[in-house]
């Protein structure tokens, strides 16, 4: 017999089991798109006041426009344009945030939907003080709205994304009951807001109120101001989640 051999036990055969470690979990990295978006608005704002190829583009994008709508075919057109500039005006775009804000706060039982709000209002005041510092002349001799101040960025479509797209943000995240529909309904609030906002956009362009970079340079001020927005209903979202009978966070 082989010294240190027990019969009596029979050798180890069993693999070894290879030690695996859990996954690391993803980075959250919502910070991305805000920080692009801001990077790329303060490349507007350096194109605009040295006058760079994006003034270029302006002015070139401008006069293909303005070609299609001074055409007499396209006379009719002239109101309708007005009308969809004017959905950007805040006269008709804070109302509608409003009365989304009531909703959610009725829905939500709490005042977790007016801090969304407060945000969003912050952010859209934020734009007449960039106005105002970048004393930007517009397209044609007649200011539309608070372009007075200055245009770019542009008011108007501002106002469409922060008053649309927070309406949008608070109508998915906590008014928006969970059910077979759901899906459905947020995709139709988030579509209504972009169909909103294009529209004035269009219009804003159409109607010769604006630069393409001055909407343009809202697009990303205001879109990043929603990534935040959007981070803190989430946040707010799941922290009451045990206490809000309705809605859930955006995915």
């Amino acid at each position: 017999m082989i010294q240190g051999f027990d019969s009596d036990s029979p050798p180890d055969t069993a693999p070894a089991r290879a030690s695996v470690s859990p996954e690391p979990e993803p980075a959250d990295r919502w910070w991305l798109i805000p920080a692009l978006l801001l990077t790329g608005f303060g490349l507007l704002i350096w194109q605009v006041k040295t006058h760079g190829p994006v003034v270029t583009l302006d002015v070139h994008v401008r006069g293909r426009i303005q070609d299609w709508a001074r055409s007499p075919s396209m006379a009719w057109f002239f109101h309708l344009g007005r009308a969809m500039a004017d959905l950007g005006d805040l006269s008709v775009a804070l109302p509608v945030l409003l009365v989304v804000t009531a909703l959610a706060i009725r829905a939500t039982r709490s005042w977790r939907p007016a801090l969304v709000t407060t945000a969003a209002s912050a952010a859209l005041a934020a734009v007449i003080p960039l106005k105002v510092w970048i004393s930007r002349p517009g397209p044609s001799g007649a200011p539309h709205g608070d372009a007075s101040f200055g245009f770019f960025p542009s008011g108007h479509t501002a106002d469409a994304v922060l008053c649309y797209g927070t309406s949008a943000l608070l109508l998915c995240a906590f008014v928006i009951p969970d059910g077979p529909n759901a899906r459905h309904l947020r995709q139709a609030a988030i579509t209504a807001a972009c169909i909103l906002v294009t529209a004035t956009i269009f219009g804003l362009l159409w109607s010769n109120f604006h630069w393409l970079s001055d909407t343009v340079g809202s697009l990303c001020w205001c879109g990043a101001a929603l990534a935040v927005l959007l981070r803190v209903a989430n946040l707010t979202g799941n922290a009451g989640a045990g206490t809000r009978p309705r809605g859930h966070a955006v995915n």
